[in-house]
């Protein structure tokens, strides 16, 4: 070994530590922070919930409904919260942040070996922070765990691909099993559309292509197999139905509830935001690029064309990667940003190699950039501390106003203290380093970089908590616990129609939500809950029973994660 190899071996390794620490930095301490305060999170942790309180680790039933997604999110969910005896959001969340700790160390480790280690480890720091990344990593939802499978998949692919697609893709396959196992088929169809794609690219024999799809598919869905087979045979044909939907009909667009339709343009822009603040650079370098010395017409494209053939390998790989799980995502009707997270690590490999040659050709721009970056970041540290003091009034009393003051308000009442202030002074401190040293620093790039990941951990532990908080779901429940301290609490949803359970409040009330409608034999006594838009439906059927009514308790204002006021009513049997 020459002492070329060796500094580089060991450059690579104090990168790799760093990326362990970066990304573990940017996500394990602040999970715990704030309560749930949409309707996916809480959802996926009653499962979990449901899991350790039944036994039942294959298909358990909570609020009238079974689990959305496969089981992994929840076995892992379960898994982490055992030795504290009950699911927490630390502990709901915990899996989404490994995920992400995984799969941005897996992805510098893969790439470390292919490209210079100061290459690979900006392209891991824009990966781990990118805003659509960092945000997945920090929810309990079965996306980020979905993504670091098919990375993973992806990258031992690749790895197939390297060795001439000889033996059994044992890496490859497991990878995939735990995407199956996570969201179901659309953990093998990316990874094998990719590697069509690539096989294609290249120009294999359409014999090794079908042969190694093969290999691919068969090995992935053994183990997922046992576990849908387990399943079907506990939910039957209503697990069978909620299977098709999840799957196909979302695919379709027809979801017995709303799915997120939207046109396949919204997708460029899905991206975009969440590549945020890269694409800023990305999207500055394409417009001030020197177009007319391009040269015109189908020579131009020729050009371009041989250049990507010939360009390496990896860099091949990630442009297929990222254009099949564009491309199969622009199909659907239904269509969100967390379904685009698969691409976010090649995108980041392919533009940190644009970023550096921009460097390298345009340093002006660049310094742009982080000139825009660096006043932004002290403006937005400026406005947290002008919320302490500014009368929220003015911002008026729409909608959209009153949700914005209930958020702001919130942050108001958290107190200035030693972790406020080194939040918000850290990322000052180098925004005014940056302003200062742009004209002067070689690496302005990993500066850039670095600012932006400081006001990420403001985000983290100031105002997004605030935020979280300022949804009444989680008082509401606390005031219905102290109201009603144990037993059952019935939920109460007309018969025939779908509506969602309200996933916040029943985590909060320790998953004592049972489900009931007009048909349900109610017990001489009880409690119930309901959306204010459920009333009048409510009390006419409690009426038709016997029963006399009476409100209780009633959420403050209607910005719950259902975006409507819940109601508790008192019911008793009125004797004849």
């Amino acid at each position: 070994m020459n002492i070329n190899t060796s500094r580089k071996e060991s450059s690579a390794r104090q990168f790799g530590w760093l990326v362990f620490l970066l990304s573990a930095l940017l996500t394990l301490p602040w999970i715990g922070m704030g309560n749930f305060y949409t309707r996916g999170e809480p959802r996926e942790a009653l499962v979990a919930v449901a899991m350790l309180e039944q036994g039942n680790f294959i298909l358990p039933f909570f609020q009238g409904e079974f689990a959305f997604k496969p089981p992994m999110l929840h076995w892992l969910v379960a898994l982490f919260s055992l030795p504290q005896g009950y699911v927490s959001e630390m502990t709901a969340r915990l899996p989404s942040a490994l995920a992400c700790i995984v799969m941005c160390c897996a992805f510098y480790s893969f790439v470390s070996r292919r490209f210079s280690p100061s290459r690979s480890f900006y392209a891991s720091l824009i990966l781990m922070s990118c805003f659509e990344v960092h945000r997945a990593a920090m929810t309990c939802r079965v996306d980020m765990v979905l993504t670091m499978f098919v990375v993973l998949a992806f990258l031992a692919l690749y790895r197939w691909y390297e060795k001439g697609y000889k033996g059994m893709p044992w890496l490859a396959s497991l990878a995939i099993s735990g995407a199956i196992l996570t969201k179901g088929p659309i953990g093998a169809i990316l990874p094998c559309f990719a590697l069509f794609v690539f096989m294609l690219f290249y120009r294999e024999k359409w014999s090794r292509i079908i042969l190694s799809l093969v290999k691919v598919s068969v090995l992935s869905v053994i183990i997922p197999l046992v576990w849908y087979v387990a399943a079907y045979r506990q939910g039957g044909d209503v697990f069978m139905r909620l299977v098709m939907e999840e799957n196909f009909g979302r695919f379709l667009g027809k979801m017995s509830y709303e799915s997120h339709e939207h046109s396949f343009l919204i997708n460029f822009a899905m991206i975009a935001s969440g590549m945020l603040p890269w694409s800023l650079l990305v999207v500055l370098g394409i417009v001030t690029a020197k177009w007319g010395k391009l040269k015109s017409g189908k020579k131009w494209v020729k050009e371009q064309w041989q250049r990507f053939r010939a360009a390496n390998p990896m860099i091949v790989f990630s442009v297929v990667a990222a254009v099949c799980v564009f491309v199969f995502y622009c199909i659907p009707a239904s269509k969100r940003s967390v379904y685009l997270l698969p691409m976010y690590p090649f995108m980041s490999l392919l533009v940190a190699n644009y970023m550096v040659d921009l460097y390298m050709e345009r340093k002006k721009i660049v310094k742009i950039y982080a000139v825009f970056l660096a006043v932004v970041s002290l403006l937005y540290i400026a406005l947290l501390y002008a919320v302490h003091f500014a009368d929220l009034s003015i911002l008026g009393t729409s909608r959209g106003a009153r949700r914005l003051i209930a958020q702001m308000t919130a942050l108001q009442t958290t107190d200035i203290g030693f972790l406020y202030i080194v939040l918000t002074l850290l990322p000052t401190i180098v925004a005014v380093a940056v302003l200062a040293g742009v004209r002067h620093w070689k690496n302005v790039l990993f500066g850039v970089a670095g600012l932006w990941m400081l006001v990420t951990l403001t985000l983290d532990g100031l105002l997004l908590p605030a935020i979280k908080n300022s949804v009444p779901d989680y008082q509401f429940a606390q005031s219905v616990a102290m109201f009603q301290p144990e037993g059952n609490i019935y939920f109460y949803r007309p018969a025939g129609e779908k509506e969602e359970a309200i996933y916040t409040v029943g985590f909060y009330l320790d998953d004592r939500l049972v489900s009931c409608n007009e048909e349900t034999v109610y017990p001489d006594k009880g409690v119930a809950l309901f959306r204010e838009t459920n009333r009048d439906k409510f009390l006419s059927a409690m009426a038709a029973k016997g029963y006399r009514t009476e409100e209780k308790l009633r959420t403050l204002n209607e910005f719950t994660s259902i975006r409507c006021n819940i109601l508790l009513y008192e019911f008793s049997k009125i004797k004849e």
